[in-house]
């Protein structure tokens, strides 16, 4: 067997052994709620970080004593994990999502919230949204409605983002913006063996992934919150959150510091 394949199968094995220790437990004390959860899901997503080899380098402070609505740009399925491996919190996905081996399972026992993201459904998936702020909960959104390239950002669909300012909501809703920028220093095949979007296969790029020897860096920028009630409307609120997220991309020198 390659060396490369076979590192792959170690990773993935041992991924999955681990995933199989704390799914016991997690399962088994899931009604304890939000803490103890996070006690056995954190170490999987640290887990999952090491065998993809990521680094994480993070610019900013996450704001988890206020913000309760975290949005960012979308790049691969690894966003997931970093994200969560910093801040507890229930994301968003497409539910195309729900239907995916393995990893489907474990976005819904995670409390995932899947939206169709077709018009006729909004006001629906915006509604549950309300809900889970108004419970407490703190939501991480992809505005793009996609994933992209990693170097560029795709147009903010307000949609479920004007969920943070329905007057239903009594408690106030703090946004934070989050860039991942993925390898801000190497090219473009390196940057995809990590990225995943477009036509992308997912099990063959995962695979591929595993195969890396090298670390690979991710940097997660944590922007400024604002309330999302200084908004005159959610025009307004998705220009703002599209712009600080798309700042992230530049900030090339602020990157390098960290890198070094």
């Amino acid at each position: 067997m390659h060396s490369a394949s076979l590192r792959a199968g170690l990773k993935l094995g041992s991924l999955l052994v681990v995933m199989l220790i704390l799914l016991i437990p997690y399962l088994g004390f899931y009604f304890l709620g939000r803490s103890v959860r996070r006690t056995f899901a954190l170490p999987f997503f640290k887990c999952c970080l090491k065998s993809a080899g990521i680094k994480v380098k993070i610019i900013g402070k996450p704001d988890i004593e206020n913000a309760n609505f975290f949005v960012s740009n979308h790049v691969s399925y690894l966003d997931i994990p970093l994200l969560a491996s910093v801040v507890d919190g229930l994301f968003v996905a497409k539910s195309a999502v729900a239907d995916w081996p393995v990893i489907g399972f474990l976005a819904k026992i995670s409390r995932t919230h899947f939206v169709s993201r077709k018009a006729i459904n909004i006001p629906k998936e915006k509604s549950r949204l309300v809900e889970l702020l108004s419970n407490g909960e703190r939501i991480f959104l992809f505005p793009e409605g996609s994933s992209s390239n990693g170097t560029e950002l795709l147009p903010f669909k307000p949609g479920l983002l004007s969920a943070t300012q329905a007057p239903e909501l009594e408690a106030k809703t703090i946004i934070q913006p989050i860039t991942l920028v993925y390898g801000h220093d190497t090219d473009e095949h390196v940057r995809n063996r990590y990225t995943w979007y477009g036509d992308m296969d997912l099990a063959p790029h995962i695979w591929s992934l595993l195969k890396q020897k090298n670390d690979f860096s991710v940097f997660i920028i944590f922007h400024p919150p604002k309330p999302s009630e200084i908004f005159q409307d959610r025009k307004q609120l998705t220009k703002w959150a599209e712009a600080c997220v798309k700042s992230g991309l530049t900030t090339t020198s602020m990157l390098e510091q960290v890198a070094e």
